[in-house]
């Protein structure tokens, strides 16, 4: 009797730990669906203090892992890859090394943009300049 007792706790325990697990697996989304919102091309305009650069940048996945590339208009840089690349569903966080004004010197452009309504609002910065600067931006 008592040890019939143990396998049905046994069996009873089981189940409520697997009813427990499976919600959790459900909710979860593969990072990939998530990303497919903001895959392809956009346009982004960068305003530093009244001085506007358009930006194109383009994103895919790779290998299973979001990544992309960034282009200034003017010809500033063209198709530098971005990286410590972070979607969240809401926030893009990303860096790009490349040359800005005022003497052109290779610098990290750290960016962070949120997705509503399906534009781009956020902040660039600059941090060897100590600048900051407002993006927004479309799909194309």
């Amino acid at each position: 009797m008592k040890q019939s007792r143990i396998v049905v706790f046994g069996l009873a325990l089981g189940l409520i730990l697997l009813a427990a697990g499976l919600p959790a697996q459900e909710t979860k989304t593969p990072p990939q669906a998530k990303a497919d919102a903001i895959l392809g091309q956009w346009a982004l305009q960068l305003d530093a203090d009244g001085e506007y650069y358009y930006l194109t940048l383009t994103l895919a996945l790779q290998e299973g892992k979001l990544a992309g590339k960034m282009s200034e208009s003017n010809g500033f840089f063209t198709d530098v890859p971005i990286t410590d690349v972070s979607w969240d569903g809401t926030t893009l966080k990303f860096k790009v090394m490349a040359p800005t004004p005022p003497d052109g010197a290779e610098r990290s452009l750290e960016n962070e943009l949120k997705l509503t309504e399906g534009k781009w609002a956020g902040m660039m910065n600059i941090p060897d300049l100590g600048m900051s600067a407002a993006i927004t931006g479309t799909k194309k």
